[in-house]
């Protein structure tokens, strides 16, 4: 106890009477990489829930609910989204039929899968309505119209990912040809063309329910899949486990069963986030320990009376470990500050644009505590090496150099 007393009064008057100049500037730079320390994850964090975002409110919806077993298709639908309808927590609830095609458009072709879709319901639940760049979404009375993803459209953007397979110069208004799988061929009206910045949502094409009726009668009242949107706060779990419940051959599954493209890019950010931290670290590292060796060496001979007074190594170690702490703890509540107050807010007004669409910087608390941690652990070691590297000097050598 008396040697972190004689420690902390030893920090103290050593901080007072130190040189200003380099103790801010040593701050600043613990600001800048503890700034670092919290940018990263947050980026890739953003990165993420960007990612998610277009999976579970564009592609899939919050559950998808498909017929279990060796069936294809939910049989007796209609009275299946009412039960489904009925269960708490269920916010609004679509149904989709699907059949594969080839859709052409003067000397250009492309293989793609056709949805029957009800666009009222799928205006309550998914928000391809909202990213129309052409023409517009269906209605429910439109008859002999389809709505193509940019990915199939190419609509004269060759920067579009998959422009070359596509029809390239298709835009609304313009009329193709489509052969399905069952062999009907039907000329179709490019109602409007849909960019979400997903790829596996802008590679869809979407006609009206009744379209797809005609081409297939044999999916009446049946659906290919249900997607569900939760109400907010739904408990998924419970909701999940209802519906699973109604009837015996049932398969509801979770968004995030759809986001495998989504966990490969987290497993990659996660290496990246890993690399940068690293560098980080190193810099933290030198740069606490040539500012505590610069110190040291400066108060070798101070050091050496300290500790022919009587004043114990174990204090002065703690001395320059307190110091260390204290200037770690000053750099990240600073960095903290600067992040959320100016960083965030900036950003918020212009956010980063990736392949995926704006992205927000996403602070979880878990990256401030990993930032405090490896920001005072770091200054921990780097301060107490040099440290004691002089207090193995014998006594008299430190007091005569």
């Amino acid at each position: 106890m008396k040697s972190i007393k004689v420690s902390v009064l030893l920090a103290l008057m050593s901080t007072i009477r130190g040189n200003v100049g380099v103790i801010v500037l040593t701050i600043l730079i613990l600001v800048l990489i503890a700034t670092n320390l919290l940018f990263v994850p947050s980026l890739l964090g953003g990165l993420v829930n960007s990612a998610n975002d277009k999976v579970r409110y564009s592609f899939v919806g919050d559950l998808v609910v498909r017929p279990a077993g060796d069936k294809e298709l939910l049989t007796n639908a209609s009275e299946l989204i009412t039960q489904v309808e009925a269960v708490d927590g269920v916010a609004a609830v679509t149904f989709r039929n699907v059949t594969s095609a080839s859709i052409e458009l003067d000397d250009l072709r492309v293989r793609c899968e056709v949805y029957g879709i009800n666009p009222e319901r799928e205006r309550q639940v998914l928000d391809i309505h909202q990213n129309m760049i052409e023409g517009n979404y269906l209605d429910g009375s439109d008859r002999d119209q389809i709505l193509l993803g940019i990915q199939l459209a190419g609509a004269d953007r060759p920067e579009t990912e998959l422009y070359d397979e596509s029809l390239q110069k298709a835009h609304a208004g313009d009329v193709v040809e489509a052969t399905f799988a069952t062999g009907v061929k039907k000329k179709f009206t490019i109602k409007g063309i849909f960019y979400t910045e997903s790829i596996p949502t802008d590679m869809q094409s979407f006609i009206t329910e009744e379209d797809l009726l005609k081409i297939d009668p044999q999916v009446r009242n049946q659906a290919y899949s249900l997607n569900i949107k939760l109400a907010p706060n739904a408990n998924s779990d419970y909701v999940a486990e209802t519906i699973g419940g109604l009837r015996g051959n049932l398969k509801v599954l979770p968004w995030t069963s759809f986001a495998g493209l989504v966990q490969s890019m987290t497993d990659s950010f996660n290496i990246i986030r890993v690399i940068l931290n690293v560098v980080n670290v190193l810099v933290a590292g030198f740069t606490i320990f040539i500012v505590t060796y610069i110190d040291v060496s400066g108060k070798r001979r101070q050091i050496g009376i300290q500790r022919a007074i009587g004043i114990t190594p174990v204090s002065i170690a703690l001395n320059y470990l307190i110091r260390g702490i204290f200037y770690s703890i000053i750099g990240l509540v600073l960095a903290i500050l600067l992040f959320t107050n100016v960083i965030m807010p900036l950003e918020m007004q212009h956010p980063f644009h990736f392949p995926l669409g704006d992205v927000y910087l996403s602070l979880a608390q878990n990256d401030i505590v990993q930032a405090g941690i490896v920001l005072v652990s770091v200054s921990l070691v780097s301060s107490i090496i040099p440290v004691i590297g002089v207090l193995r000097i014998r006594i008299l050598d430190a007091i005569w150099g």
